[in-house]
């Protein structure tokens, strides 16, 4: 092909399997306890001691991937003599892809080969969804020019349904006050949320106790599926038997078997440890 797509490491699809979609990928930045990590494949914390550091009281937090970070990653893909399509984290949750959309501008001004920047306005499993099936469609042997049109098109049949545990990681960052947080969690409330139309994390629905708040994203999942795809992830946040007991319902329900997959740092450290999402084709994230 004379193109290559990529992606950022919010996507939640670990890197081994990008390698075998070929799909580059740039991580993201994300701190614990005000040290830094991710900044590399070697520089980062194992899986179980980045969430058991966060109940232990951590402070997480991340940052987006700077101009400079941004201009070294196109540059080094444009240097291989094709065109590059990169899909982005939600602008909305964000500023990555407002860093690569100017460097690309930049960059177009400069050469011959072309980078288009796709603001997917999906997270976590939701954007690796949306990877795969552009990823997909370039193995189909579409045309630059085809898959990026196709990217633009598909990203809103993307859904995606997020639970958690602990609801103070929400009101942490901003997402739920305090107060809500400190009442909800004492009445073991757990949201439903999803991901809209322009990337943002809504809450749309409470439910008691956390088993129901798992039966509730396979609900979910059969008022919207449209069966467009058969891939389905699940992505967990260091609580793997709450994401099969997800995954195994959809197997029943649906005859589909989800791939399981790690919750990033970068999410994780904004939704905690517990957390599990379902991610699916949908005919539109807009909640009926």
């Amino acid at each position: 092909m004379d193109y290559v797509i990529a992606t950022d490491s919010t996507c939640d699809i670990p890197k081994q399997m990008l390698r075998s979609m070929q799909v580059y990928s740039r991580d993201m930045t994300y701190f614990v306890n005000d040290v830094a990590y991710g900044k590399d494949e070697a520089n980062q914390l194992e899986f179980h001691q980045f969430y058991n550091a966060m109940r232990a009281g951590a402070r997480t937090g991340t940052s987006m991937i700077n101009e400079q970070t941004a201009r070294e990653f196109l540059t080094e893909l444009t240097s291989m003599g094709k065109n590059v399509l990169y899909l982005s984290f939600a602008s909305v949750l964000s500023g990555t892809y407002d860093n690569f959309k100017r460097i690309a501008d930049e960059l177009n001004a400069e050469n011959a080969n072309k980078v288009h920047v796709v603001d997917s306005k999906c997270a976590s499993g939701g954007e690796g969804l949306f990877v795969t099936l552009v990823a997909q469609k370039r193995d189909s042997g579409a045309t630059f020019d085809e898959v990026c049109e196709y990217a633009e098109k598909i990203r809103d049949n993307v859904i995606h349904y997020f639970v958690v545990e602990d609801l103070k990681y929400l009101a942490r960052g901003g997402r739920l006050s305090k107060g809500s947080a400190f009442f909800g969690n004492m009445l073991n409330i757990k949201p439903v949320l999803h991901v809209d139309e322009q990337g943002r994390l809504i809450p749309i629905k409470k439910v008691i106790g956390r088993k129901k708040s798992l039966c509730m994203l396979v609900e979910k999942m059969e008022e919207r599926y449209n069966k467009d795809s058969d891939i389905v992830y699940i992505t967990h946040g260091d609580c793997y038997e709450d994401a099969k007991f997800v995954a195994d319902a959809v197997t029943a329900k649906f005859g589909v078997h989800p791939q399981i997959l790690p919750l990033s740092y970068v999410i994780g450290s904004h939704s905690g440890p517990g957390t599990v999402a379902l991610f699916f084709t949908g005919d539109s994230r807009a909640e009926k």
